[in-house]
């Protein structure tokens, strides 16, 4: 375990810059939430994992070239949710062109965050920004793989699954090849060596358990000043109209409640005990398993809480 290291001299430059990289359902949007109420803060939020899931233009000529599932799916959505400005269209978005966004000048925010699923980047990694220090988020594997599984839950009438389905049942794109442990293992080795060599890794439920003194010892890493009234907040989407967001992904929220809990949370909660294997469904241990020891290396890396 890192420990936290003695006070900080504030960095040179007034403004510092994080990436964020998890696993989906690691509570990564409660912890962007949360960080969106630091002081002139920008937030970027899965720029990259809508290109990864969802590239190029959605015109009618090219619906007609994606799937049924995908093409039913995408007219709920707009059916749902056409009145919805939120966000931004990153239907024409490249990794190379958030990039350049993310290392804009960005005059007058003291702090700019990008939160991103480190899958979506692994085959593009030239197209991480330049000047950023990195936040790995990771969560026992017991816990992820059955809230990710029910997380798609609501999709089942859009792409043709059976209610009973397995998570590797889902294109690649949704579920990657390496259950998204390996690759943010991956990531965090490739960004010690190349960009980041003090990289940041924190564990979900040790955040649960003590939100002031993990994101104190983060902030102080990297040089931040850290006031505990970011550790309350008020319930409610607002937030978000003031995040660089896919539109498409506010929409979705809208028709199947991706982030409905995160989005109503007012604080960070306790977490619940970790669930016993027996409890989880047979189709969910492979899974868990395979992405124990990449689990396992990053939490014995991971920054405990500051004592301060």
């Amino acid at each position: 375990m890192k420990m936290a290291t003695s006070e900080k001299a504030p960095s040179s430059e007034n403004q510092v810059r994080l990436l964020i990289w998890t696993v989906p359902r690691s509570l990564s949007t409660v912890l962007s939430k949360c960080l969106s109420f630091v002081e002139n803060t920008k937030v970027f939020f899965e720029m990259y994992e809508s290109i990864f899931i969802a590239p190029g233009v959605k015109t009618e000529d090219e619906m007609a070239n994606m799937s049924e599932e995908e093409q039913k799916f995408l007219l709920a959505v707009r059916e749902k949710a056409h009145g919805i400005s939120a966000g931004v269209d990153a239907s024409q978005c490249t990794f190379q062109g958030v990039k350049e966004q993310l290392e804009e000048a960005h005059t007058g925010k003291k702090f700019i965050f990008s939160k991103d699923m480190a899958y979506a980047v692994m085959d593009r990694l030239e197209s991480i920004p330049k000047g950023f220090r990195h936040l790995f988020l990771i969560r026992h594997p017991l816990k992820v793989f059955p809230s990710w599984k029910r997380s798609f839950l609501p999709l089942v009438p859009y792409m043709s699954l059976a209610d009973d389905y397995r998570l590797d049942d889902l294109p690649q794109k949704y579920f990657p090849k390496g259950f998204g442990y390996k690759e943010v293992y991956e990531l965090f080795e490739h960004v010690k060596k190349e960009l980041d060599p003090e990289a940041i890794i924190i564990d979900a439920d040790d955040l649960l358990k003590d939100p002031k003194g993990i994101l104190s010892a983060v902030f102080n890493d990297i040089g931040l000043p850290f006031d505990e009234k970011i550790l309350n907040w008020e319930a409610g989407d607002a937030v978000i109209e003031q995040w660089i967001i896919p539109r498409l992904y506010v929409q979705v929220d809208q028709l199947v409640g991706f982030y409905k809990n995160a989005l109503d949370s007012t604080c960070f909660l306790k977490p619940k005990p970790l669930p016993d294997r027996s409890s989880l469904s047979p189709d969910l241990l492979p899974f868990v398993d395979a992405s124990m020891p990449y689990y396992q290396k990053m939490y014995s890396q991971r920054l405990s809480a500051s004592k301060s």
